[in-house]
């Protein structure tokens, strides 16, 4: 690995994981590119994960930023609550983030990506919310999430399906000719304590698992 400085992505860089990940890599002397949906310390691209034309902006102010090349990408963007935007942020966002940057890693001598999940992944979900992410069903996907919103019980598994779905995306990738078979690096941090799982334990109770 070349010792020049580093550009590493980092989505949702205004707060908790990204921020603080946006802050060390500048101690070590890296150039992070941080991204998220408002601006503020820390953020270069402003663009918002949960809609399509927000991540296309996305991928062109990084690779605006970057001429075209980076090292390093943190899929560190979500949100937490009992709404469909777990969906479209927590797992659409990070794919189009992890896929849509990825001509710009294969560039790299040295190409890393990572994407933040939970231990949310531990807890009840519904499975068949979670089929639909995997099949990239995102219109399909929104839709229930929508109709889980209604009911407490329900909505209340949004966020450990959105984030079960992507840790189960990551390991089916992480094999495949486009990543690990291109060389790089792929790793899942989960388990730092972080703003989002302080509010899932203050509010998290056993709950009956989706049956539908």
């Amino acid at each position: 690995m070349s010792d020049a400085a580093r550009k590493v992505v980092v989505t949702g860089s205004a707060s908790g994981i990204g921020q603080s990940l946006v802050k060390l890599l500048k101690s070590r002397g890296q150039v992070p590119i941080g991204v998220d949906v408002r601006a503020g310390a820390g953020v270069d691209v402003v663009a918002d994960l949960a809609s399509p034309e927000g991540r296309t902006a996305m991928v062109d102010g990084v690779a605006e930023l970057s001429n075209g090349v980076v090292d390093g990408v943190v899929a560190n963007a979500g949100t937490a609550g009992y709404n469909r935007g777990t969906v479209t942020v927590n797992f659409f966002g990070a794919l189009a983030t992890l896929e849509g940057l990825l001509p710009l890693l294969t560039k790299s001598p040295a190409p890393r990506a990572a994407a933040t999940v939970s231990i949310a992944t531990m807890m009840p979900t519904c499975l068949e919310l979670v089929d639909l992410m995997l099949a990239r069903d995102e219109a399909g996907a929104v839709a229930m999430a929508t109709s889980m919103e209604e009911d407490p019980e329900q909505a209340a598994l949004l966020y450990a399906s959105s984030k079960r779905a992507l840790a189960r995306w990551l390991r089916q990738a992480a094999a495949s000719p486009e990543w690990g078979g291109a060389g790089i690096s792929r790793s899942t941090p989960w388990g730092r304590p972080s703003s989002i799982r302080r509010w899932w334990r203050r509010s998290w109770r056993p709950r009956r698992v989706a049956t539908r």
